[in-house]
């Protein structure tokens, strides 16, 4: 893989990772509901950062730097997300007024979800950490962010790999003090 693919699927990864602490916060802000409601919160601020790694790669890909299989992948992963955290959602059935009502509000939730959550990472960090953020029925929630977290220093450790050999195919002399027209300064 190239380097400009490893920082994609980082970023993917990242989406996950990142918002995890502060979404499993901020679910439990007002009072904990349960597994259902911590897991829609986290998959729609995931989706709601997914959603801006995938402007990104759109970017990247229009550089062709970025293969059109990537950004299908990643999309197909957004509305994966998108998908299980709305039907989390309405496996609450509407409990004390939790829900967005339908699938459009879940999307646009996801995205103030995402910027709400990154926020909340640097208090609830040292909670998750130590496991003080999670109660009993979220042991899977944090046993994926774990594996998420192994995952991505796996694509980093792989990414810093790839920029160096690609720094060293790099040919010599593409500085800026090489004229172009072989003629020397004044």
């Amino acid at each position: 893989m190239r380097a400009a693919e490893l920082r994609f699927w980082l970023m993917v990864t990242l989406a996950f990772v990142l918002t995890q602490p502060g979404s499993i916060a901020f679910a439990n802000w007002d009072a904990p509901y349960g597994f259902y409601k911590d897991l829609s919160v986290w998959l729609s601020s995931s989706a709601g950062g997914l959603l801006l790694v995938i402007a990104y790669g759109l970017y990247e890909w229009k550089r062709e730097k970025l293969g059109c299989a990537n950004i299908i992948l990643a999309t197909v992963i957004v509305v994966l997300a998108t998908i299980i955290g709305y039907r989390a959602e309405l496996a609450l059935g509407g409990e004390m007024g939790y829900g967005s009502g339908n699938i459009v509000l879940f999307v646009i939730g996801g995205l103030i979800g995402f910027v709400l959550s990154i926020m909340l990472l640097p208090v609830s960090l040292p909670y998750a950490l130590t496991g003080d953020l999670y109660y009993p029925y979220d042991r899977p929630l944090a046993v994926a962010w774990v594996v998420m977290i192994i995952i991505a220093a796996i694509l980093l450790a792989a990414y810093i790999k790839a920029r160096k050999e690609e720094k060293l195919m790099e040919p010599e002399g593409r500085g800026p003090s090489v004229s172009s027209s072989g003629q020397g300064g004044p």
